[in-house]
């Protein structure tokens, strides 16, 4: 095995501020704690391979793209063996998940695109760099993510 690139105190650190922002991230796609938790060990995982970061923004940013990806992939593994979710009924919407219920319903992308920009305060522009898409792409999927959760809240009374 390679040596170790990064410090141990370089990763405990990475790994306190943003293993929360990681699990996050992939749960926006793929709704499901055990999975979601998988991707934060594999994308600190993939950290230790790294020798540095320009910035304490280019280790978020790069941790982010990284958890994008890896949720992607394990998002399309899973749709490809169909297989189905047990233990989490999304259906079952409560008082206080009547947002997330209505996330649910928009395409994993566009779930990832509206909490990068409002939860984690990403512009359209560095979103477009993490989900490789183009800038106005980005504005347009906001636009009409907006506009479908307006319309699913209309639907659902709220």
């Amino acid at each position: 095995m390679g040596e170790r690139k990064l410090s141990d105190g370089f990763i405990r650190s990475a790994v306190a501020k943003y293993s929360d922002a990681v699990f996050r991230v992939a749960y926006q796609y793929l709704k499901n704690r055990a999975d979601a938790e998988d991707i934060v060990q594999e994308v600190f995982f993939a950290l230790l391979s790294r020798d540095n970061f320009e910035s304490e923004q280019h280790l978020k940013n790069w941790l982010v793209r990284v958890a994008v990806n890896k949720s992607i992939n394990a998002y399309k593994s899973r749709k490809v063996r169909r297989v189905s979710e047990t233990g989490e009924n999304i259906s079952a919407q409560g008082e206080g998940d009547s947002l997330d219920y209505v996330l649910e319903k928009l395409p994993p992308l566009d779930r990832e695109i509206i909490y990068l920009f409002y939860y984690e305060g990403y512009s359209a522009k560095e979103i477009g760099g993490f989900v490789k898409k183009s800038e106005t792409a980005v504005q347009k999927r906001l636009s009409r993510a907006r506009q479908q959760l307006k319309k699913f809240l209309e639907e659902d009374g709220q």
